[in-house]
């Protein structure tokens, strides 16, 4: 961390963390990470964590130690936003982190706004868990096999189990020396990629088959409405990595999904390649993310939405160049 925030948190007394809505592991695992730094390398700090939305069952073994929006002070004296490219993904807790005399932003999304006092925002880092590393380590600040194992988790989902393009020679590093400490990485790995329910396996079946192609297959979209979460009492947390059966299509260079878990309320989650900025095209939408991992939210008809998306992303499928495969 800089010497500009190492100075207010020594002097804060109050510290409130805050992540996204309907938080991922990222979000969660880099608020509780950095909350336990602080209470491991300082004395006497009251750390909140907040994110507002529903936290599925999915992330029941995160949360297992762990308070997630307690009853909030009236003030604090400063506040970290973590994983969100701009104030209004934190919602119902925006007006807090407003109120708050100094705020430190840190993410990994390139369409970030910097809204903060002090910004840490790398859009080549794969997850802010990965910042949240490089910070401490940065700091000199100690560790220890919980603070560990939450920033691992965090690493593994957004990167997709480590087949993610944001994945750097810096990544491995930093999970090199996460292995170092003691918790089981290997069960965290069975549990987020093979572990998939009966109602994801439903949701995987009904999304492959509504899957469409643009632009030959460049663009691929799919789709899960409302009625089908709650023909197979399915949850949000059930979608985790379905997008990437689009994006994984030879030739397919961008990707998203259409997810209705709640009526009328849209995620989109969108994949790239790297020759289509997704960000970019989340920004059109009031969303936000990298170079090749994005989303946004809307309200109304899923339908209507994937056709509006498809308009905005079928002026840049001919801009693509085709490139020759290379074998190896």
């Amino acid at each position: 961390m800089s010497k500009i925030v190492e100075e207010i948190l020594n002097d804060a007394k109050k510290i409130a963390i805050v992540s996204h809505i309907n938080p991922d592991a990222d979000a969660l695992c880099s608020s509780f990470a950095l909350k336990n730094i602080i209470k491991n390398n300082y004395d006497y700090k009251y750390v909140d964590v907040f994110a507002d939305g529903e936290i599925g069952s999915l992330y029941d073994p995160i949360l297992r130690d762990e308070v997630v929006n307690p009853i909030p002070y009236n003030s604090y004296d400063m506040v970290y936003v973590l994983d969100c490219p701009n104030l209004n993904r934190t919602g119902k807790y925006k007006e807090l982190i407003e109120k708050a005399p100094f705020i430190v932003n840190i993410d990994h999304h390139e369409t970030n706004d910097k809204y903060g006092s002090i910004n840490f925002v790398s859009a080549t880092a794969s997850s802010t868990c990965e910042i949240i590393y490089l910070m401490s380590k940065a700091s000199k600040y100690e560790l220890n096999n919980l603070i560990a194992k939450e920033l691992y988790q965090g690493i593994i989902t957004d990167t997709n189990c480590f087949t993610s393009n944001a994945i750097s020679k810096r990544t491995h590093q930093v999970l090199s020396e996460l292995l170092g400490y003691k918790f089981d990485h290997e069960a965290i790995k069975a549990y987020y990629f093979k572990n998939n329910s009966y109602a994801k396996t439903k949701l995987l079946s009904k999304a492959l088959l509504s899957m469409k192609f643009y632009g030959g297959n460049k663009f691929t979209t799919m789709k899960i409405p409302n009625e089908v979460f709650s023909k197979f009492d399915a949850t949000f947390e059930d979608t985790l990595g379905i997008i990437d059966n689009g994006i994984n299509v030879s030739g397919t260079e961008i990707s998203a999904i259409l997810i209705e878990a709640e009526p009328q309320k849209i995620y989109c989650s969108l994949r790239s390649k790297g020759k289509i900025n997704v960000g970019e095209i989340a920004k059109v939408f009031n969303g936000g993310g990298s170079l090749q991992l994005a989303a946004f939210q809307r309200e109304g008809n899923i339908k209507e939405i994937e056709t509006e998306l498809v308009e905005t992303v079928k002026p840049q499928l001919g801009e693509i160049e085709e490139e020759e495969a290379i074998l190896f």
